[in-house]
């Protein structure tokens, strides 16, 4: 019989909290954690980035009046 070993869980614990409730707790690294706990905006960019394949959103600005994406425009991307 083999020994089962428990996997080591990342070192950072986040509570999600509805109506008061604990309903999920998540661990994290220290990176996740830390946007997490910033009290970031979270959007669902699966549809545009469903219209729009290969397109990297890290660093794009996001306008929360008209809920619009802007992607960097780099070099790489023109």
């Amino acid at each position: 019989m083999t020994e089962q070993t428990t996997p080591e869980l990342p070192p950072v614990k986040i509570a999600f909290i509805i109506d008061g409730q604990v309903v999920d707790v998540l661990h994290t690294d220290e990176r996740l954690g830390a946007i997490f706990l910033s009290q970031a905006t979270v959007v669902d960019v699966t549809e545009y980035q469903a219209q729009n394949p290969g397109v990297n959103l890290v660093h794009a600005t996001y306008d929360g009046t008209t809920f619009t994406l802007a992607p960097v425009v780099t070099p790489e991307t023109v």
